[in-house]
């Protein structure tokens, strides 16, 4: 008998946090053994990834066009005819959704943001309606749509058309146990001996021009590394020229292994305006990182104070980590203040790694293809 085939469609394999729990998910074939599992990519990038070599992979060259994507993947679909197709990122889950118009597959689409905040990062006047039009009129098409967190899947009930049946939440698996042998290893990059950190692309969404106020001006005097890399380099260098503070704050760049320089820094910092599930936090979590982060949609205040309906006008000393309002610049500091507190740092600790472990890659995997298998 022809074992059934599974799809897994992704714009690239890149360094983001979809491609990374996309990686994860596939990294456990025992869950999927006796299906033909593939990956298709829309796009001709290079794989700054490795794959499971037992995955199969197709790569289209849609040029990161949504029209590309819907006439190469429809192509495709028609060609080997997958029973389902599990796509990660926007374009990926509107091509996924639009393809069932033509394809006889089932489509369950994984949203990785809180779209509705992410997409106001993106666009203004018309271009933020139409970028929201389009999800809004194909997720609905979906056999079912999977939230990051159930944040995000709240979002897309009440702004995208996607049924409250159809709607679901499976969070992000991490690789406890890799993580915290790798944390082991010496960085590639080089640090101060005493260091706070920060990590993410560095887009307006991060925010990091209001971290470094806040961290100017509260009694923290150990330097901030911001690992990353962006559109906003040259600009953020700029602004941290203009602080005189290029001895203070440290664009380090990217680290292969990010890790390796979390387990060496004194805690973990982030004043995000926008997520999904943060990958970045529960990874500085995993290796014991006491954290402080913007209670933004959404994923935080999920992880830090297990209510993903929590909100404050102060910063907050929640079940695993330290929440702050949003944008509130005068409440960052005063987080910050408080990690200075050797107390409140190794509390926060241990709370991390005991936080980390209700992520690890077999409990969320498992919960993933026994989902996906209902659609078999």
């Amino acid at each position: 008998m022809e074992k059934r085939k599974v799809f897994f469609l992704i714009n690239s394999i890149g360094f983001g946090g979809a491609e990374r729990a996309l990686v994860n998910l596939l990294s456990v074939p025992s869950l999927y053994s006796g299906l033909d599992v593939r990956i298709i990519l829309l796009d001709k990038e290079p794989l700054v990834r490795q794959l499971p070599s037992t995955v199969k992979v197709h790569q289209l060259n849609a040029k990161r066009s949504l029209l590309f994507s819907l006439v190469q993947l429809n192509a495709l679909v028609r060609k080997e005819k997958p029973t389902l197709i599990v796509s990660f990122l926007v374009r990926a889950n509107v091509a996924n959704a639009i393809t069932t118009l033509f394809q006889n597959h089932s489509a369950v689409l994984c949203e990785r943001m809180h779209l509705t905040s992410h997409l106001d990062n993106q666009f203004t006047g018309w271009m933020r309606a139409v970028a929201g039009a389009i999800p809004r009129i194909s997720y609905g098409r979906a056999s079912a749509v999977l939230g990051v967190s159930r944040g995000v899947t709240k979002d897309l009930v009440e702004h995208f058309h996607v049924s409250p049946g159809k709607a679901h939440t499976i969070y992000n698996p991490y690789n406890i146990d890799d993580i915290r042998a790798a944390s082991k290893e010496t960085p590639s990059i080089s640090l101060p001996s005493r260091f706070i950190v920060s990590a993410g692309r560095l887009t307006e969404a991060k925010n990091f021009k209001h971290l470094i106020n806040a961290y100017l001006k509260s009694s923290e005097r150990d330097p901030l590394c911001i690992l990353g890399e962006g559109e906003q380099k040259e600009a953020l260098a700029q602004f941290i020229k203009k602080k005189g503070a290029e001895k203070r704050v440290l664009l380090v760049g990217y680290a292969k292994n990010p890790f390796s320089v979390f387990s060496r820094a004194k805690y973990y910092i982030s004043a995000s305006t926008n997520e999904g599930f943060p990958n970045a936090l529960l990874e500085a979590m995993t290796v014991g990182l006491p954290v402080v982060m913007t209670n933004c949609p959404s994923g935080p205040a999920e992880i830090l104070d297990a209510d993903p309906d929590f909100q404050s006008d102060k910063y907050h000393f929640g079940k695993y980590g330290i929440l702050v309002p949003l944008g509130d610049e005068r409440e960052l500091v005063y987080a910050i203040n408080q990690m200075q507190i050797e107390d409140v740092r190794v509390n926060y600790s241990s709370k991390s790694k005991l936080r980390a472990e209700d992520f690890c890659i077999g409990k969320i995997s498992a919960e993933y293809w026994q989902f996906l298998r209902r659609f078999l």
